[in-house]
């Protein structure tokens, strides 16, 4: 089962990798594989379902995909319990994204907020893919 479970999370993974903008060292992209694995197994989300979600295909996701992506920002350390840790998307996507441009895009983002912690981490991926700064 874990085989499987790590199987799938580097083909949802591997899209991530290969559609986004930012450039991950090798280290970056192995805890990404870590945490998507860990996630899709707790959170009991569908391969499709993160793939959607990865992708921006944000209609008809249901709440355990809501909540994988929930899982991974929180081992990224984007959020805390629900909370956008500022600090942390500075050191993380700044240099890649570009500090000018993340302030604007968390001054637009960082205030928006769900019903729950899975809700609030889908508005917050959603905003942040629209703006071109996703989280992975």
């Amino acid at each position: 089962m874990k085989f499987a479970v790590a199987f799938v999370a580097l083909i949802v993974c591997g899209i991530a990798y290969g559609q986004q903008h930012l450039n991950l060292t090798e280290e970056q992209k192995l805890k990404a594989l870590k945490y998507s694995a860990e996630c899709l197994e707790t959170e009991k989300s569908t391969t499709d379902a993160a793939k959607a979600l990865i992708k921006g295909q944000f209609e008809g996701l249901d709440k355990n995909a809501k909540c994988f992506g929930n899982c991974f920002l929180e081992k990224a350390g984007f959020l805390v319990d629900g909370v956008v840790q500022p600090a942390v998307l500075s050191e993380k996507l700044g240099p890649n994204v570009g500090q000018d441009k993340l302030d604007v895009i968390m001054s637009k983002c960082n205030s928006l907020k769900g019903s729950d912690n899975c809700e609030t981490a889908f508005v917050l991926y959603q905003c942040y893919y629209r703006e071109h700064a996703a989280f992975f």
